[in-house]
Order: C-alpha cells, then sequence, then structure tokens
C-alpha cells in the first residue's frame, strides 16, 4: 500500500474505528452525548494531533521523501514552514481534547481551513501540470474527510448540550472525561510512535498495528481502573 494511503487511513478513518472500539467495550459511554465526546476525542487526538505531529517530521526531517511523493522539487523551503504549520495544528488538537469550549470550534476552523486551501492548491497543480502523484492525489482525502468528520461530529455534540437530559455541563460529565482524555492520548501517542518507527524499518502497517494495539490496551487499563476506583466508591458509601 503506497505511502500517502497509509497516512490517510491513519489519520482520517482510524480514529473512527478506535471510537467504535472504545464504546464497544466502555459501557459508561452509551449516553449520546458521552458517545459524541469519545469520536470527538480521537478525532482531535489521532486525527489533528498525531496528523499535525507527524506532518511536522515529515516536512521538516524527511522533507525529500515527502517532496517526492507529492510530486514536487525537493529542498524548498517552504517545506519548512508548512512543517511549523502542522505543529501548530497538532498542538491545537492536544489542547481541544482537553478543552470543552469555544477552543474546539476555533480548532476546528484551523484544521478546515489548512486542509481546504492545501486540497485547492494540490487540485491546481494536478490541473496545470498533470501532476498524479499520491500525495497530489490521494492525501486529498484526507484533508477534506477530517474537517469533516470534526464538523459534524462537533455539530452533533454542541446540539446533544442543549439535550434537557444532557449531562455535558454538571462537574459529573468532566470526572468522566478525564480518564477518556488520558485514555486517547496514550492512544495517540503509541499510534503515532507505530506510524514512524513502521516507516523506519519499512514496514509501516506493521507499526501502526502495533502501535494501535499498544494504545488500545493502555487506553483499555486506564478507563478499567477508572472505573474500579468508582466502584470501590460507590460501596464504601453505602457501607
Amino acid at each position: 500500500m503506497d505511502s500517502v494511503a497509509i497516512r490517510v487511513f491513519t489519520f482520517s478513518i482510524l480514529p473512527i474505528i478506535i471510537a467504535v472500539g472504545h464504546l464497544g467495550l466502555d459501557r459508561s459511554s452509551r449516553r449520546r452525548d458521552r458517545r459524541l465526546e469519545i469520536f470527538l476525542l480521537y478525532l482531535f487526538g489521532v486525527g489533528v494531533a498525531g496528523s499535525g505531529i507527524g506532518g511536522f517530521f515529515g516536512h521538516v526531517f524527511i522533507s525529500e521523501s515527502v517532496a517526492e511523493s507529492i510530486g514536487w522539487p525537493a529542498g524548498n523551503p517552504f517545506q519548512l514552514e508548512v512543517g511549523v504549520a502542522n505543529l501548530a495544528l497538532g498542538i491545537l488538537g492536544i489542547v481541544a481534547m482537553g478543552r470543552r469550549d469555544g477552543f474546539r470550534e476555533a480548532t476546528v476552523i484551523a484544521a478546515t481551513v489548512f486542509g481546504v486551501g492545501a486540497t485547492v492548491v494540490h487540485v491546481m497543480d494536478v490541473i496545470e501540470s498533470g501532476n498524479l502523484a499520491p500525495g497530489n492525489t490521494i492525501q486529498n482525502i484526507s484533508n477534506l474527510l477530517r474537517p469533516a468528520l470534526l464538523i459534524a461530529f462537533l455539530a452533533a455534540s454542541r446540539r446533544a448540550e442543549r439535550s434537557p437530559d444532557s449531562e455535558a455541563q454538571t462537574p459529573g460529565f468532566d470526572r468522566w472525561r478525564e480518564p477518556r482524555i488520558r485514555a486517547a492520548g496514550l492512544m495517540t501517542g503509541s499510534v503515532a510512535a507505530g506510524f514512524g518507527a513502521g516507516f523506519a524499518i519499512d514496514l509501516p502497517l506493521i507499526g501502526i498495528l502495533i502501535g494501535t494495539l499498544v494504545g488500545a490496551g493502555l487506553a483499555a487499563f486506564v478507563v478499567a481502573r477508572s472505573s474500579s476506583g468508582i466502584s470501590a466508591r460507590r460501596t464504601d458509601t453505602a457501607t
């Protein structure tokens, strides 16, 4: 599988798969507002933070390979600027995981402008030069899909928050979120590490698979430990 297609899968489709898996194992996440929050945590984490930091390392440290995948000349200093822009998006994604205010909308706007703008540039290059390199074509799937998912899930989450039976504005919701934020953060770091290590040894799919499995184990441990702690406190209170 082409490296660009692997990147598209890892940072645009994999977050949804991980979120679905999380919901299947975490019984406390069945309420609508909680389900939407789980999707957003992995979209902001793996999708925005992971992709942004990965793009930073790619454009800065392996810039020639990235330029080749796009079909553009290597050695262009503008790649450094694009790398720093990716890093900014990655940091926004990390912060947005822990925030639930307008910072999330700002992060989605930044990701959308960057993704749509990059797609316009790539499409113009295809039209003008006929450059059909994977980084100039396939990457646009991710550039558009990720913002679309972020907009859809964030809009649905805001509607759920306004529902009369929503608990999103209560202290209990924030307590519930805390271990899930840590779980999503561990998953993001593990997937990103697997992605980088996999490409370093020329086995990207194996690296991503191992990273995802390790991240899933760590995330499950964090959530299970939190759930057992809550159960213990309830037992103590009852007795």
